[in-house]
């Protein structure tokens, strides 16, 4: 492969490990099969420098598709996931199916990327996160290639216009010149990534300082109910299967990864959405052009990238580094939308819930941002509209 294409300036003297890798076998359950809720192949995996890229406990990028394996809030089971290393290293993982931007998501959220971000001492504003850029591509052109332009999700870490974020790193494994790593230990082994160069750059949107720091702390405050960090990705513990209530206790020993990962997290409130498998959620509508900031308005995506977004080392502990251990196609949960409780979503249902806004009933808030605005009105009538078409078929 060549550069990878982008709508800013390409990601130049860079070395792509793999061209594409197939979910393994032991990741290939029947519902993953069946239903294709997860990321399904690796189109590019392009490690900056790090501590772990050279372990082979954490350099297989195959090991971030299929369903996540989670730890839960205080400790992270890292038996399956991929390191991406430092700065702008990078994987570009691709679905069998287009991830389409429905109404009927719960909060609106379309997929979510699980990683091993956990809580210090079980406090959800205070976290051990290492906070990556996600970027999505729609397959426009139809020819299975992700060849079309990419458009970062807008996350409140990124200015309004994200091309001004962008940042190159030049990386090389001669410990006599200033240029990082400094541990030369960190840069691509030959051993694992054969033929890989001397010398290379890496490019991503990098995040801001309140990002590089060894505990990511929500600004808004020791009792904060809503939260400052959301559209990245590793910032949010992966629960363990089956653990309804955040207590890493498993309650619901029957559910399958495919049920429990795909359900997403509120990600505007502190904590984690009951009966959701936590990690990190996004709605398709956040996604911008990164030279104009507009919205792309894109109807759904192919192909994500993920990068790490810090350029930080954080002491003893090592770079700080996004992890990724699969990502998921958020299933609908139309019952958030029967607002009158009558088993179906039709215009009574958009009746209702302007009777909702107009009493302020929380119960309006069908984004879960903490406000009732248009946006939960468009998504109530998009919705509902989508419903009745389903009901004229």
């Amino acid at each position: 492969m060549g550069d990878r294409p982008h709508s800013v300036p390409p990601r130049s003297g860079r070395r792509s490990r793999c061209v594409l890798y197939c979910l393994p076998a032991q990741f290939l359950s029947s519902s993953v099969l069946a239903s294709s809720d997860f990321a399904s192949s690796v189109l590019d995996f392009t490690p900056a420098p790090g501590q772990f890229i050279n372990n082979s406990i954490f350099n297989d990028p195959a090991r971030a598709l299929g369903p996540p394996v989670g730890g839960g809030t205080l400790a992270a089971d890292n038996s399956k996931l991929v390191s991406l290393g430092g700065f702008a290293g990078s994987i570009t993982l691709a679905f069998d199916h287009t991830v389409l931007d429905d109404p009927s998501n719960r909060f609106g959220i379309d997929a979510i990327v699980f990683g091993n971000a956990i809580w210090s001492s079980g406090n959800p504003r205070r976290r051990w996160a290492e906070a990556g850029i996600i970027e999505i591509a729609l397959d426009a052109n139809s020819n299975g290639l992700a060849d079309d332009p990419w458009y970062p999700i807008r996350a409140p870490g990124l200015p309004p216009i994200p091309a001004s974020a962008l940042q190159s790193q030049l990386w090389d494994n001669n410990a006599g010149t200033p240029t990082p790593p400094a541990n030369i230990a960190w840069y691509p082994s030959p051993v694992h990534y054969p033929g890989w160069p001397p010398s290379y750059i890496t490019t991503a949107f990098r995040l801001p300082p309140i990002y590089e720091v060894n505990l990511l702390i929500n600004p808004n405050g020791p009792a904060a109910t809503l939260e400052a960090h959301w559209g990245l990705a590793d910032l949010s513990p992966t629960l363990i299967l089956g653990d309804l209530d955040a207590d890493n206790l498993v309650d619901d020993p029957e559910l399958t990864p495919a049920e429990f990962y795909t359900r997403p997290d509120n990600p505007f409130l502190v904590g984690i959405t009951a009966e959701s498998g936590g990690g990190d959620g996004f709605d398709i509508a956040w996604a911008v052009d990164p030279v104009s900031g507009a919205p792309a308005e894109l109807p759904g995506f192919d192909f994500i990238r993920i990068s790490t977004g810090v350029n930080f080392i954080a002491g003893i502990l090592g770079e700080l580094s996004t992890e990724v251990g699969g990502v998921a196609d958020a299933r609908p949960d139309e019952s958030a939308f029967d607002l009158n409780a009558d088993g179906r979503i039709d215009i009574e249902d958009l009746y209702t819930w302007h009777d909702l806004r107009d009493a302020s009933d929380p119960a309006a808030d069908l984004t879960g941002e903490g406000v009732i605005d248009d946006a939960d009105r468009l998504m109530m009538t998009r919705c509902t509209r989508r419903d009745e078409v389903h009901d004229v078929h």
